[in-house]
């Protein structure tokens, strides 16, 4: 295919992307262009004077360093020139990719080495992190002065490398430059028009999509999502998704807005032998969940949840309530390979009525849980818990978490749980009448499997107590495991009260202060 039939089918797929669906309200601005490369390479730190100018694939890698250039005709930039680079993922990345500009515009692709490849400027613009076989973009008006040759290099510090496809690969998944810079459509708002139809409207541009309510909120968040982000709201109301969840893969600064915890609920049943949580998720980064409900029902599932944050990182959920899961309410997972999952908050929620866990960070660091009401749930009210030993990051453990101010009542094993990991805090906390379903369960409980690092870990300020006729709370607080090593328990926790006793004390050079 030559330069101009790419540049021609690449200008038909973007008045497929930027049209979508049939328009309501306020009329859409004039479609903008969407080019393709006029050329593109990788340039390998290991390979000086290896040209891969014919590759379907883009690479990007920290170490050994590869870096990615394109070069892109551009038109129609206008008198104040914006434009986004879209690019398509073929494997994850957990930090993703930065783009830079570069002066130099008459290099050829089919002679283009490292060795010879023009300096790349200070990164612009990035990323974050992405999940495979998804579009990311990036806004890059920085870079475009006006019409004419502009150069982009395309660099990563992570030393796990991905490719993208490039202009040899499949012509719908060819990077494109969208110039002028469509308007961002956020928001969009959901509503039901129908017993099984739903609609998302832009607040913006009018773009409606009408169908079911998977297809239109999927929809609605790629279209916020490949500007940068922005909010989906959904109505007062019930919106059904039957069997059904959304599958929300790669997105970056997306917040999905209920109008209350009373007011939105957000439902599906589901009896596979399959993931079916509404919140099916993968990649997110920096996104909200905020103000809804959530009942996942169906017969129980240890990995179908309610929420299931894989690979999420900086994320908040809070004003969420959970009715029902198969399995867990709320979980954060990091386990997988090439995963991580850091820096989540989950804040002012509530979680009954599910068949696993209320919350669970698996194998995350750096989050927070706090504010939370959590009961009747048939296992822990929150664990912290390190992966498999078969996982693809065997016990790789959760640090620096902080469990505080919740209150967690009847949990079906402990109220919370720690399993492995090093200076977690569990403070001020209030744990009562847990192992109502397993026996010999406690209100905390912290333990390791051999060889799994279990230090530093705090209990401060916590009430771990069992108010019932027949107790079922064994200890108010168990370090169970030798390999848990200098446990700080605070002198205000009020540990009493329980079937067996306070505190039962297996651990290693524990710290009663």
């Amino acid at each position: 295919m030559t330069s101009e039939h790419r540049r021609t089918a690449g200008r038909a797929v973007a008045v497929l992307l930027l049209a979508g669906a049939a328009l309501a309200g306020p009329a859409a601005p004039a479609a903008a262009a969407t080019l393709t490369p006029v050329a593109d390479a990788t340039v390998d730190a290991d390979h000086p004077d290896r040209n891969y100018g014919t590759a379907v694939s883009l690479r990007v890698d920290g170490s050994p360093r590869e870096v990615a250039y394109l070069r892109f005709d551009v038109t129609g930039a206008g008198a104040e020139p914006s434009a986004v680079l879209r690019l398509y993922a073929e494997t994850a990345s957990s930090t993703g990719l930065s783009v830079h500009g570069v002066s130099a515009v008459d290099w050829r692709e089919d002679t283009l080495t490292y060795q010879n490849a023009p300096p790349i400027g200070p990164a612009v613009a990035s990323s974050g992190p992405t999940a495979a076989d998804t579009w990311l973009s990036v806004d890059v008006s920085a870079l475009v002065a006006g019409d004419g040759p502009v150069t982009l290099a395309l660099t990563t510090t992570n030393d796990t490398g991905f490719r993208l496809t490039g202009r040899e690969g499949t012509d719908t998944r060819m990077p494109q430059l969208i110039v002028p810079a469509p308007p961002n459509p956020s928001p969009y708002t959901i509503s039901r028009v129908g017993d099984a139809t739903y609609r998302a409207v832009s607040q913006v541009t009018g773009q409606t999509w009408t169908g079911s309510l998977k297809s239109v909120v999927e929809s609605a968040a790629a279209d916020v999502n490949r500007l940068g982000g922005g909010t989906i709201v959904f109505a007062a109301g019930t919106f059904e998704l039957g069997t059904e969840f959304f599958k929300l893969v790669g997105l970056r600064n997306v917040t999905f807005a209920g109008a209350g915890m009373d007011l939105t609920l957000i439902r599906n049943y589901s009896s596979a032998a399959a993931d079916t949580e509404p919140f099916n998720t993968k990649g997110l980064d920096g996104g909200v969940v905020r103000d809804l409900t959530v009942s996942a029902g169906g017969p129980p599932r240890t990995t179908s949840d309610a929420l299931d944050f894989d690979d999420g990182n900086n994320m908040l959920v809070e004003r969420v309530r959970v009715t029902a899961s198969r399995g867990r309410g709320i979980v954060f997972d990091g386990k997988n390979q090439t995963w991580t999952s850091m820096g989540n908050t989950v804040r002012d929620c509530q979680v009954s009525g599910t068949a696993s866990d209320g919350i669970e960070l698996l194998a995350t660091s750096g989050d927070t849980v706090t504010g939370c009401v959590i009961t009747d749930v048939g296992g822990h009210g929150v664990q912290i818990n390190r992966s498999s030993p078969t996982a693809d990051q065997p016990n790789k453990t959760a640090d620096r978490n902080v469990v505080s101010g919740n209150r967690i009542d009847q949990a079906g094993q402990d109220g919370i749980n720690v399993d492995g990991g090093n200076d977690n805090h569990i403070v001020d906390n209030h744990v009562t009448n847990s192992a109502d379903d397993t026996a010999g369960r406690d209100g905390i409980r912290i333990t390791t499997a051999t060889a799994v690092p279990c230090s530093g870990n705090v209990v401060s300020g916590d009430v771990a107590t069992d108010s019932q006729a027949v107790k079922t709370q064994r200890y108010g607080l168990n370090i169970a495991s030798p390999g848990c090593v200098t446990t700080v328990v605070g002198p205000d926790n009020n540990l009493t009260g329980n079937l067996s006793g306070a505190i039962r004390d297996a651990g290693t050079g524990t710290v009663f202060r």
